[in-house]
């Protein structure tokens, strides 16, 4: 899977390959958030997914509940003709410095599907 990403207030972008990541200060860090960490979040959430998956999007979503830490992941296979294969995942870490995430929701998408989130996703 890739690992070149673009992460602003919580959401985190996959760069294509060919661009080179341009230097720019770093975002400043939500509170109660520790540097690196949403970092660390991409790197086990990545450790999820099949070998020819790649993250397209990666979103932290608000919770209800206080310690858990959320993300809605857009995911694709890499391989050519995939185009077809999107699926949303839902994943949870227990609190935010957890060594571990759990997958909570896997929807595919088909060319046909509307989603629309409401509340806590």
């Amino acid at each position: 899977p890739r690992q070149s990403f673009v992460m602003v207030k919580g959401a985190a972008l996959l760069l294509p390959a060919e661009e080179p990541l341009e230097a720019e200060p770093p975002p400043a860090v939500p509170p109660g958030q520790v540097p690196g960490q949403q970092e660390q979040h991409l790197q086990l959430m990545m450790q999820l997914l099949r070998p020819q998956d790649a993250v397209r999007l990666a979103v932290r979503l608000e919770s209800s509940r206080p310690r858990r830490v959320r993300y809605l992941l857009v995911v694709r296979p890499e391989e050519a003709g995939a185009e077809g294969q999107t699926a949303l995942l839902g994943v949870d870490f227990a609190h935010e410095g957890a060594t571990h995430c759990t997958l909570g929701m896997v929807l595919p998408l088909w060319s046909d599907t509307q989603v629309f989130l409401d509340g806590d996703g």
